[in-house]
């Protein structure tokens, strides 16, 4: 079975150096980026199962730009936001840009390996939007 791919994005270097190593040491394929347009660029050229994406990168609400831009590249890919700012506006924002789900920094990471794995077992299958 090959490793689930993940695309790491977040502006920090120590949460994305300390990300990438957990999520590699429980079997997943990480590729991390701490930018806006380092993310699209992966997006656009690399297939990934999972986008785990800081929603302020350059600016405040970036982390959506990349969400939309992987929602209309790799549909089935499944998209999660972390945030150490929750905001009613922002939850509500994900909702409208089909965000997989929603979390708080600092995220537990037995927590989010677990909801990585249930959600890539219920995902829906969404045709492209090209």
């Amino acid at each position: 079975m090959k490793p689930i791919r993940v695309l790491l994005v977040d502006d920090e270097p120590g949460i994305r150096l300390t990300m990438l190593e957990v999520l590699r040491q429980h079997g997943f394929s990480v590729t991390a980026v701490g930018t806006l347009n380092e993310a699209l660029d992966e997006i656009a050229s690399t297939q990934f199962d999972v986008l785990i994406s800081d929603l302020n990168l350059d600016r405040p609400a970036d982390g959506f730009i990349v969400v939309s831009a992987m929602r209309s590249t790799q549909p089935n890919c499944l998209t999660l936001i972390l945030t150490g700012y929750p905001g009613f506006e922002t939850a509500l924002e994900a909702i409208r840009n089909q965000v997989d789900d929603y979390l708080i920094k600092p995220v537990d990471v037995p927590t989010l390996v677990s909801l990585i794995e249930k959600k890539l077992k219920q995902r829906v299958i969404r045709p492209a939007t090209d």
